[in-house]
């Protein structure tokens, strides 16, 4: 009797341990993940911080004591057009030799992704082409990095005088060197901004030795500004390096 009790208890220790051999419990976790691409915009404020100045608005010419030169006179209604959102029309009304004007115009970053001036193209349209030849050009220019709409980065770039195409490489080559990069809401300007008190520009000039030839001619060429994003691998661009405020939104 006392044998059967035994085999029976033993049976039962056995099914129990072959349960907890074979039916370990198992569970999933899954995670759900959306991706949302940014959009890239740089797009040109058409208000009065995008204008032409000459010697009709001495005093903002003169903001800067360094600004002595012998400005035109007058301006036109019909100075600057826009076409879209990234194109500035600009008509340098009568220009003479030694004479020059002054083009304010500014970028906002609209986008969600920060942006870097990659290159700027000059091409010449119509009209004279020996006028386009005698035209040379300088640059300054000043930014908000940061998107809060307020001044943090400036520069008077090399401050001489150049062929078109090289002073417009000049202010990408100045912007590169400073590593400028324009986060979202900010803005990059080439003119009046929030302070008067800090210019930006392009300066356009007839060379003092253009001669009777030039008199009475015309001639329309088209700048283009290409903007980049900051980066294509920011693995290559360490925060330590970036121009912006290294919060990218």
């Amino acid at each position: 009797m006392k044998r059967s009790r035994f085999l029976a208890l033993a049976l039962v220790v056995a099914v129990m341990l072959m349960g907890a051999g074979y039916a370990a419990w198992t569970d999933q976790v899954f995670l759900t993940t959306t991706v949302n691409t940014g959009n890239f915009k740089m797009e040109i404020d058409k208000g009065t911080n995008s204008t032409v100045r000459t010697g009709s608005r001495q005093a903002d010419n003169l903001v800067h004591k360094w600004h002595h030169f012998d400005w035109t006179s007058g301006t036109r209604a019909n100075d600057v057009s826009f076409v879209g959102d990234d194109t500035m029309v600009v008509q340098l009304s009568d220009l003479y030799p030694g004479g020059v004007v002054q083009v304010d115009m500014r970028t906002n970053n609209m986008g969600t992704i920060p942006a870097k001036l990659g290159s700027i193209n000059v091409q010449y349209l119509e009209g004279d082409y020996n006028l386009f030849t005698k035209l040379v050009a300088k640059s300054t220019w000043k930014a908000d990095v940061t998107g809060d709409r307020v001044q943090d980065k400036w520069s008077h770039g090399p401050n001489q005088w150049a062929s078109l195409q090289d002073a417009m490489n000049n202010l990408v080559n100045d912007t590169n060197t400073k590593n400028l990069v324009i986060e979202p809401n900010g803005w990059f300007s080439l003119g009046l901004g929030e302070e008067d008190e800090e210019d930006g520009c392009i300066q356009f000039k007839l060379l003092e030795d253009a001669g009777n030839y030039y008199q009475d001619k015309t001639v329309k060429f088209k700048i283009t500004f290409n903007w980049e994003q900051w980066t294509t691998d920011p693995n290559s661009n360490p925060y330590t390096n970036y121009g912006g405020d290294g919060d990218l939104q």
